[in-house]
């Protein structure tokens, strides 16, 4: 009953969708890293892909909060339970990234740091996906745990 509600048709492909754009911006950066050409315009290819993707994970976050509040009846919108902090910590980097990413595209600095903070967002996309989806912890939202799924996203890492 607990993951027969509306929200959650909606909720969990919203994080999906902000993991996704981050992987786009991801890949911006490798190749702007691989070519040399860091410049005004790779930023301003890869803005509205973050933008997109932090959007989208703020709303995945919104409706999880809203959802366990009134079902699970933790008494607030936030629990920091891990998995919450796996959808957390991509934002926080996605709000640094889209900053970032501003201010390499007007003034051409902060260029190796918005390279670093695109490959940290995909990256921890990865590492919660694999945390939450794994069973390797202990949360509310671990609601089918299997250890040989988690070798198996381990491997697909």
């Amino acid at each position: 009953p607990i993951l027969e509600d509306p929200l959650l048709v909606i909720h969990p492909p919203m994080l999906y969708m902000g993991y996704v754009g981050l992987s786009v911006a991801f890949a911006f950066s490798v190749a702007a890293l691989i070519s040399g050409r860091m410049d005004a315009a790779w930023a301003r290819w890869t803005r509205p892909w973050t933008l997109a993707a932090w959007i989208f994970l703020t709303i995945g976050i919104i409706l999880g909060s809203f959802w366990s509040y009134y079902e699970l009846g933790w008494g607030g919108w936030w629990f920091w339970d891990p998995v919450e902090n796996a959808s957390f910590m991509p934002w926080l980097v996605a709000t640094a990234l889209i900053h970032s990413l501003a201010v390499s595209e007007k003034r051409g600095a902060f260029k190796s740091w918005t390279a670093l903070l695109a490959i940290a967002g995909f990256s921890l996309s990865l590492l919660g996906t694999f945390l939450v989806r794994s069973g390797v912890l202990i949360s509310i939202h671990a609601f089918a745990l299997d250890p040989k799924r988690g070798m198996f996203i381990l491997i697909l890492l």
